[in-house]
């Protein structure tokens, strides 16, 4: 039985030292620098960046956390003010402790970089 056991652990070695030595090898066609890296680098900024050619659509965020709200506005290249329900200004610490209840405009299309206002509750 012993002799099992030694078998069955030098070949999961021999496996495991395969697999970590398939990692290793080296090809000098390769770049230096791995192309994904570049990729990854400009890939968020062309997200972040909104498309500026004209209007754009007005998201319905009314009901979502606040932090989401906030993602979903400035994806679509919109400024946002927060505020109470009252209409004064909200500072927050954290916008996962906010749901927005309403906003303004609440649809169309308007202008990259036009202001949304956003009233916002504490979640409950």
């Amino acid at each position: 039985m012993r002799l099992s056991h030694v078998r069955s652990a030098a070949a999961a070695s021999a496996v495991l030292a395969a697999l970590l030595l398939s990692g290793c090898t080296s090809d000098a066609d390769e770049p230096t620098e791995p192309a994904t890296e570049t990729a990854t680098e400009e890939a968020p900024e062309a997200q972040d960046e909104p498309e500026e050619s004209g209007p754009v659509e007005v998201p319905d965020v009314t009901l979502l956390i606040l932090e989401t709200a906030q993602g979903n506005l400035m994806r679509a290249g919109l400024e946002y003010t927060i505020v109470d329900a009252a209409g004064q200004p909200v500072t927050v610490d954290d916008a996962t402790a906010y749901r927005v209840v309403a906003q303004d405009p609440a649809e169309g299309t308007v202008e990259p970089g036009q202001t949304v206002t956003l009233t916002v509750e504490p979640r409950g």
